[in-house]
């Protein structure tokens, strides 16, 4: 940690806890410490070593309401593998240097009403989510997740909500020309109905070709709906615009329906697919595949996370989800996924065009029966085809299309 870190620290800490004597004005410090240990045998091949590594990921969050209306969120993070070097090259583990690993995951001053009731807002780093996070999600799964740079202003009413937004991907701050990459957004929630909608627009405007990089807009909605034992979760988009002299006409279109069983274990059997359009090897005249832009991948295309990158062949997984509570304190989860592209990739070796990819097993528990740690374990399997580990970046000379396996443990404690 250095020591302007340690500095800014201590001022924030004693401030806040300072300003705890005004009236009106709370504070709360919360935190997270969270191991994981995961062994990695993802890699096609045989001449590969299985790789067995820890992650550590520390929060800690400052938290100060003042008149019951605005509000400042700190929250400091520190990211790191087990032994790993930090920055500089050095060894951060076990020796007498100073990682200076850790760096502000949010900052954001909010306030609840502006001027008028059910008006708000928020400016500084914050994450950001849409939906179920297939769109933009904060991932929480990584050991560092994403947070953003902007503003967001709304307006809530008893029976919906509209935001707007802004989010600071790049900053140039050239002197003459701008080109900076920029997000705008809005979205209208309609709680009754638990529906978004949304539309997203995207500004690079860093000079490519002669023309901006990109001028992309997103616009679509997500839905979930429960009736009796029975519910549906949906996600629709459609993307448009250009990059330099080619359109942009891409697609998403998601669907899960899921069926809660009667008993104690509160089982749950759900069948899904997620559909993201790919073009031809032989389009060019418009891009038709589709930009995954900010999504929380792990939570959706399989715990091993072959296909978290967009494809240009698009992705089409079909999917099936298990859930069970055998006992109190106790989750079972299984998903099973069959991966396959949208569009036809070919086969150099076969001389075929062919879309199989393979097929991924998860399986994980979880459980908060140790008192004050949650607890999690799981392990996967991907059965992948010969075609798709021949055509699989880096290894177009293998052969074989033996299983891989991934296993982790992971215990988070908040505070």
């Amino acid at each position: 940690m250095s020591r302007t870190f340690k500095s800014v620290l201590t001022f924030l800490i004693f401030n806040c806890l300072a300003a705890a004597g005004l009236a009106e004005t709370q504070v709360e410090i919360s935190g997270q410490v969270r191991v994981r240990n995961e062994v990695d045998e993802k890699t096609f091949g045989h001449d590969y070593y299985t790789r067995s590594f820890q992650l550590l990921r520390t929060r800690v969050a400052v938290n100060a309401t003042v008149d019951s209306n605005a509000h400042v969120f700190v929250q400091f993070q520190d990211s790191r593998m087990f032994g790993d070097r930090d920055q500089f090259g050095n060894l951060q583990s076990g020796t007498l240097n100073d990682g200076e690993n850790v760096d502000i995951h949010q900052a954001y001053i909010q306030v609840d009403r502006v001027a008028v009731d059910g008006v708000g807002g928020k400016a500084g780093r914050f994450e950001f989510n849409l939906g179920n996070q297939r769109v933009f999600g904060a991932v929480g799964w990584s050991n560092v997740g994403r947070s953003w740079e902007g503003v967001q202003i709304w307006y809530e009413h008893s029976k919906y909500k509209v935001t707007g937004f802004y989010l600071k991907v790049f900053e140039k701050n050239h002197v003459r020309f701008h080109q900076d990459y920029d997000i705008y957004g809005g979205v209208l929630a309609i709680e009754s109905l638990n529906l978004e909608l949304f539309g997203i627009y995207e500004w690079d405007a860093q000079p490519l070709l002669g023309s901006n990089a990109l001028n992309r807009i997103s616009f679509g909605g997500y839905l979930k709906r429960q009736h009796h034992r029975f519910d549906v979760e949906v996600n629709a988009v459609y993307q448009t615009g250009d990059r330099p002299e080619v359109d942009i006409a891409a697609y998403l279109a998601t669907a899960e329906i899921g069926y809660t069983f009667a008993g104690a274990g509160k089982a749950r059997m759900a069948l899904g697919v997620d559909y993201a359009s790919g073009e031809d090897r032989f389009e060019h005249d418009k891009i038709k595949s589709y930009d995954n832009l900010y999504y929380t991948g792990h939570k959706f295309r399989g715990h091993m996370d072959y296909f978290i990158a967009s494809n240009t062949a698009g992705l089409m997984d079909l999917m099936l989800r298990g859930k069970v509570d055998p006992a109190e304190g106790w989750v079972f989860y299984t998903d099973i996924h069959y991966f396959m592209t949208a569009k036809d990739y070919w086969d150099p070796l076969e001389d075929v065009y062919t879309s199989d990819i393979g097929i991924e097993i998860d399986a994980s528990v979880a459980t908060t029966r140790i008192k004050g740690i949650k607890f999690a374990t799981g392990v996967s399997v991907f059965l992948p085809q010969e075609s798709f580990v021949r055509t699989y970046p880096g290894k177009s000379r293998l052969t074989e299309s033996d299983p891989t396996w991934w296993f982790y443990n992971q215990a988070t404690v908040d505070f």
